[in-house]
């Protein structure tokens, strides 16, 4: 039984679009992987920066609404942002 020329080439199609897919799945997979790399490390990058400023100014690490990281000073009852002059 032979096979038709539009049946083979129909057939290379069929297994070349499969093997698209799967490139195009994998090369989404490892984007997915690198950008979150990408936040961990700045956000490691961001502590160590914000802790490195911090130290020499003898300033507090406090949190503020938003969940970033700040420097505050300590008062007897309140926290006040370091940003404030007294």
């Amino acid at each position: 039984m032979e096979r038709f020329a539009l049946t083979t080439c129909i057939r290379r199609v069929w297994i070349m679009s499969g093997w698209l897919r799967q490139e195009a799945a994998i090369a989404a997979g490892m984007l997915v992987v690198q950008r979150h790399q990408v936040e961990l490390r700045n956000k490691e990058e961001e502590g160590l920066n914000v802790g490195q400023q911090a130290a020499p100014s003898g300033g507090d690490m406090g949190v503020d609404s938003q969940g970033r990281l700040r420097r505050v000073r300590l008062l007897d009852d309140y926290i006040v942002p370091f940003e404030c002059g007294l």
